[in-house]
């Protein structure tokens, strides 16, 4: 099943009688490609004010693509579509209300803050991978294989010995109590004392929602500071410091460097 967070920035224009009306329909379509056909989905009723919308779709998955358009509400006119997006670039971990909490003092307005929360959202994406399952392709000899994330579980485990794929059993592997190792086992289905080279392994990372929550505050605030000199940041128990010579794009990488280190293990 796959989540996704829709943002409507203009939704009080697009109710306005001469555009879609009161009863305007927020319409989703998916594909399994970018440039597939697209079937329509579902659709959500436009609320004046309410620019957040959530969309559940149950055959989705993190690859799915997905566009979106407004129409009145006999399905009789339509908006353009949306660029296609995934699901990764509709995620938002921070909701508005929340930022709020940690800037009540914010005169942005929430459409400003929507499209900095959809950027560092972005930014967070490509530094460590949208929430849910990863795929990591591996090359090892021996008993045991690292993996690049700390694991809650894994889905499936592919061996490749000499082009010669196997899927392998739960009891081909163990996952170590660190979660960072997968060790082969020789008493399994597909028994073998060591990794046989290239190995795909699918699995679930451990949560990282309140790591990507921090980072996102933070690159907000880099953001949206008046004061670029700022000296530091203090969110709870956690603090975080800025130089004065140091460029705001260096800033947000070691923002983003942090993410990192918190999910790698090498």
């Amino acid at each position: 099943m796959i989540h996704l967070t829709v943002i409507v920035a203009n939704v009080d224009e697009l109710l306005d009688a001469e555009a879609y009306g009161a009863g305007a329909l927020l319409r989703w379509e998916s594909s399994a490609t970018i440039d597939g056909i697209y079937v329509e989905g579902g659709t959500e009723a436009l609320v004046a004010g309410t620019l957040l919308y959530d969309i559940w779709d149950d055959a989705g998955t993190t690859t799915t693509w997905y566009r979106t358009r407004v129409s009145d509400s006999t399905a009789a006119t339509f908006s353009p579509y949306s660029t296609p997006f995934q699901p990764a670039s509709a995620q938002l971990y921070l909701t508005l209300d929340q930022f709020r909490a940690f800037e009540p003092s914010s005169t942005l307005s929430d459409e400003s803050l929507l499209i900095l929360l959809q950027a560092s959202a972005a930014d967070i994406v490509g530094a460590i991978g949208p929430l849910g399952d990863a795929v990591a392709v591996l090359h090892a000899h021996g008993p045991l294989l690292m993996l690049p994330y700390r694991a809650s579980g894994i889905v499936s485990v592919i061996e490749d010995a000499y082009g010669a794929p196997t899927t392998l059993a739960a009891d081909d592997y163990e996952l170590s109590w660190t979660a960072q190792t997968l060790r082969r086992l020789n008493d399994g289905t597909n028994p073998a004392s060591y990794w046989r080279r290239r190995v795909k392994v699918t699995l679930s990372p451990v949560d990282t929602l309140a790591q990507r929550q921090r980072a996102q505050l933070a690159l907000m605030r880099l953001d949206i500071t008046t004061n670029p000199g700022l000296a530091s940041q203090t969110i709870g128990t956690w603090g975080e410091s800025y130089r004065t010579d140091v460029p705001i794009s260096e800033q947000r990488d070691e923002i983003l460097a942090s993410l990192i280190e918190s999910m790698a293990i090498f």
